[in-house]
């Protein structure tokens, strides 16, 4: 089975100074360039843009002569026919769950961590240096000595940080 750039590159006119020879050139030219501009700016499968890249170029084959900017006209029907094969291809998905539960549970873990790295961050860089030493399971005396503070400041930078957290991933006990 011939795929749809095997069949667009044998439909090519190959006659020598006919006005169709301009179509040789721009498939050369445009086919790669239509593939990325589908991958890189509409984020399709490399197959879906190779596929709608080959098809909108052979649609533009009869009617070379006719079309006034085939560049653009052939970036418009590519995009369209990858949105076809992409719309295709979602309603084909199996019936079957797709995932397994270790999966989604390491995605919770993956949502989660980047919550708290987010909620981290926007603490004042004191009481950031001091969550981080205490997730890496430093007493408030080692706290203490890596920041260059006492014992007691430690904790009331670990004690504001953890208020201020709670509240901004919603964990607060209600009193």
């Amino acid at each position: 089975m011939w795929s749809r750039v095997e069949t667009a590159r044998r439909e090519r006119p190959s006659r020598v100074g006919s006005k169709a020879n301009g179509y040789e050139d721009h498939f050369q030219e445009q086919y790669p360039r239509v593939v990325a501009m589908l991958i890189l700016f509409h984020g399709f499968a490399p197959q879906i843009a190779e596929d709608a890249a080959a098809e909108a170029m052979t649609r533009l084959l009869p009617r070379w002569e006719k079309v006034r900017t085939p560049k653009a006209w052939v970036r418009m029907v590519a995009l369209r026919v990858a949105r076809q094969i992409a719309q295709e291809q979602h309603h084909a998905l199996p019936d079957w769950e797709l995932a397994d539960g270790k999966a989604a549970d390491d995605l919770a873990a993956v949502e989660l961590a980047l919550t708290v790295g987010s909620a981290i961050q926007a603490l004042p860089p004191r009481q950031q240096e001091a969550i981080r030493l205490a997730l890496v399971d430093m007493t408030p005396a080692e706290i203490a000595d890596v920041l260059g503070c006492t014992a007691e400041q430690a904790r009331g930078n670990l004690a504001h940080a953890r208020r201020t957290l709670q509240k901004a991933l919603g964990t607060e006990e209600e009193a």
